[in-house]
């Protein structure tokens, strides 16, 4: 099955869109410090998010910006020092939020932006969405039982195969299971979704534009299992799908001791890894491109892109996050839009 891609669909000429993500967290922090930055500044963009809670993040940290409403995103304004705040469909009567606190209002607000944002992306009213970060424990306490950003657009989008990419540094890496605990992982891996997922790697390359097409696809187990020794996981489900990605005409090697894997990957031997679980992959990943890297969603009918961390409830309000990972997964969507509708530009 080929994924599904935004590629076809792009409206260059709206605005792009920011959710606000949990209200609680950092990301009404991280978009008002980031909106004037030199990499974004001139990029038309909206939030998608509560007016008031921006407006008094504005003031404390860029009161050089003018903070207003928008019903619409085609009433946002070409001048990149106003800040246009389009209020989320299905908020209705919520309690105040608390900062750093997670809670059925957070989630619920958090739930609301994504569900506009995504709603304006399938109608082509905004060119993509940039989210910032909301957690699932404020997601399930207002009764969305979802483990994450990936799984609810999914959902909202009605697509059956996601892959969860992100881009730092010198590496790219797309997971075959994202949210779930380690114990579950062996149990989570099938042939089809180790094809399912090398597909989406494919598609990842060709939505960035990337040239060089070869796939890398990381073992499960320590030393790719050394002949079923450390486990059986290579032999019966992922050098299958690999065969069957290359049946297809797909470049992909493995599967690939972990532990070598990534070091070949940084210096440029391949264009993409393919990681097993969470961890496996985001660890060597942020090692080499914390802060800045990005979260891209491969396979929706639309195109997202993220920051690559949570929401510290920890530090809200003290005036401490840093808007480098939202500054980038703007540029990036900017910048793969651009690819895309641009003549002469296409990867």
């Amino acid at each position: 099955m080929t994924p599904s891609s935004p590629i076809d669909s792009f409206n260059p000429a709206a605005p792009f869109a920011i959710t606000m993500g949990d209200p609680a967290g950092i990301g009404p922090e991280i978009i008002v410090k980031g909106w004037t930055h030199k990499d974004i500044f001139g990029i038309r963009k909206v939030v998608v998010g509560d007016i008031d809670l921006i407006t008094d993040m504005a003031r404390r940290y860029t009161p050089e910006l003018l903070v207003q409403p928008v019903q619409d995103p085609s009433e946002v304004p070409d001048d990149p020092m106003v800040l246009s705040v389009l209020q989320p469909r299905d908020t209705g009567d919520l309690e105040p939020v608390q900062p750093g606190q997670p809670s059925v209002a957070s989630g619920r607000w958090a739930y609301a932006c994504v569900k506009t944002a995504v709603e304006l992306a399938m109608e082509k009213r905004v060119a993509a969405m940039t989210t910032a970060p909301l957690t699932k424990v404020a997601l399930r306490s207002a009764g969305y039982e979802f483990p994450g950003h990936t799984e609810l657009i999914a959902s909202l989008t009605r697509t059956r195969h996601v892959g969860m990419m992100l881009v730092g540094g010198p590496l790219r890496v797309i997971l075959v299971t994202i949210h779930i605990a380690l114990r579950e992982v062996p149990g989570q891996l099938t042939i089809e979704r180790e094809a399912e997922t090398i597909r989406l790697a494919g598609e990842a390359l060709r939505l960035l534009g990337v040239n060089e097409k070869k796939i890398a696809v990381a073992a499960l187990n320590p030393h790719a299992g050394e002949a079923s020794m450390f486990g059986d996981e290579e032999e019966r489900i992922i050098f299958p799908a690999i065969m069957e990605a290359r049946s297809e005409g797909v470049d992909v090697e493995g599967p690939l001791p972990a532990d070598s894997l990534f070091h070949k990957a940084a210096r440029g031997d391949y264009a993409i890894v393919v990681a097993q679980y969470h961890d496996q992959g985001l660890i060597p990943l942020k090692l080499l491109g914390f802060g800045k890297a990005v979260n891209v969603t491969i396979g929706l009918p639309i195109l997202r892109t993220s920051v690559d961390h949570g929401t510290a409830y920890n530090i809200v309000g003290k005036g401490l996050a840093q808007p480098g990972s939202l500054i980038e997964a703007v540029r990036l969507a900017r910048s793969i839009v651009d690819r895309h509708t641009t003549p002469g530009t296409h990867g």
